[in-house]
């Protein structure tokens, strides 16, 4: 059943308090930068998804035991309905899939909950993974059929580099794949299998039976993968944004950038978008690779971009963890920018401030339902829907 900590109750008590637009200066000073529609204190999010049927939950990386792994929020007001917790260690992102949150926890357990009643459908062990380094819960379990795969993966040698398959019904293990290194990004899930990006300029394709169907070897590291239509877009530190065939591997084509990129690129029908390290939004044809337009922004892309309706929303700056050597590099100023997707620029919003206070730097940007949430330190912001579509 769903347990509801003290701590779970005071994040009902700053669900309530932030539950009224434009009310983020109760404790910092003036107005929020953009117009939003609550806040709540989750401390130290991971991660925010909507079920088809319109839950609304988040995750939180905290270690502590008593935080939330996976949390139900009303969506109108950021309330916290329910919470499930585990042991004391960090948590990864939460994937969503048939109604179901899954995440896992340096705890050594991985847990289903129903999204929309908050109960525990299955929990099970899931060793080795609590001395690993942090990196090891960075990525969401991907939901794939009646599967769930999950990304185990340090940038440290202190745990087999793995893909774990578990059963979507009961939680057992169907296979343990490992890797030949650690993953550079957060793999990409087509309809038959995963496509794993790699710190050593390798990408391979698991299918969902555990067979790997090929490996291509791009030569550097490379992002998070963006999967559809038979095709996985990944940009590379070749500078290049990459077109791959998910049933051979082959490079249908390749698009030039200017310099590594960190976030997982969007895919649409007609349109590959991608943000890079080198300060610009790119939109490349889906078919040709040709790029159609690009904007400079203010700072490295980090998070995004993201579709809200027919617009993107795109995050750079901040904190960024980057997976080989490199560790977390800040990135400041902390910008959003909103574009149509033809290119025009709606808007550019400076998060860096005293009005986000409340909760610390922004941390993060996702898009979830109709509107983006903003990860800071100590809490969630939904931005108002509004300050993006009639932006």
């Amino acid at each position: 059943m769903p347990s509801m900590t003290r701590r779970g109750a005071l994040g009902v008590l700053a669900g309530a308090v932030g539950g009224t637009a434009g009310c983020a200066g109760l404790r910092g000073e003036g107005s929020p930068p953009i117009q939003r529609s609550w806040y709540t204190g989750i401390r130290d999010p991971s991660s925010v998804a909507t079920t088809g049927a319109g839950h609304l939950i988040a995750g939180s990386h905290s270690p502590f035991r008593d935080r939330p792994i996976v949390a139900g929020l009303d969506i109108r007001t950021g309330e916290t309905t329910w919470t499930v917790t585990v042991a004391k260690g960090e948590k990864s992102p939460i994937g969503v899939g048939n109604g179901r949150a899954y995440a896992i926890s340096k705890a050594e357990t991985m847990v289903a909950v129903d999204a929309a009643m908050g109960d525990t459908v299955w929990q099970r062990p899931l060793a080795p993974i609590d001395d690993a380094d942090p990196g090891v819960v960075e990525f969401a379990p991907i939901p794939l059929d009646d599967r769930i795969v999950v990304p185990i993966s340090g940038t440290e040698d202190d745990v087999p580099d793995r893909l774990v398959g578990v059963a979507r019904a009961d939680g057992e293990t169907l296979f343990t794949h490992p890797l030949p290194a650690s993953l550079s990004g957060a793999p990409g899930a087509t309809s038959g299998g995963v496509v794993a990006p790699l710190v050593d300029g390798r990408v391979l394709f698991l299918d969902r039976t555990e067979a790997v169907e090929w490996t291509r070897e791009i030569g550097a590291p490379l992002s998070a993968v963006g999967a559809a239509d038979g095709t996985a877009y990944l940009g590379a530190a070749t500078e290049e944004l990459l077109a791959l065939d998910t049933a051979t591997g082959s490079v249908a084509w390749r698009g030039s950038l200017a310099n590594t990129v960190f976030a997982r690129p969007l895919v649409t029908e007609e349109r590959v978008y991608v943000g890079g390290a080198d300060y610009t939004l790119r939109a490349f044809d889906v078919a040709s690779g040709q790029q159609v337009w690009r904007d400079d922004l203010g700072n490295a892309v980090t998070h995004g971009p993201m579709q809200v309706g027919d617009r993107l929303v795109t995050l750079v700056g901040g904190t960024h963890r980057i997976r080989g050597p490199s560790g977390s590099i800040p990135f400041s100023p902390t910008e959003l920018y909103i574009h149509e997707q033809d290119g025009t620029r709606v808007r550019a919003v400076p998060l860096d401030g005293r009005p986000f206070e409340d909760g610390g730097s922004v941390e993060w940007a996702q898009a979830a339902g109709e509107t983006v949430y903003l990860g800071h330190t100590f809490g969630l912001t939904r931005i108002a829907p509004e300050a993006i579509t009639d932006a």
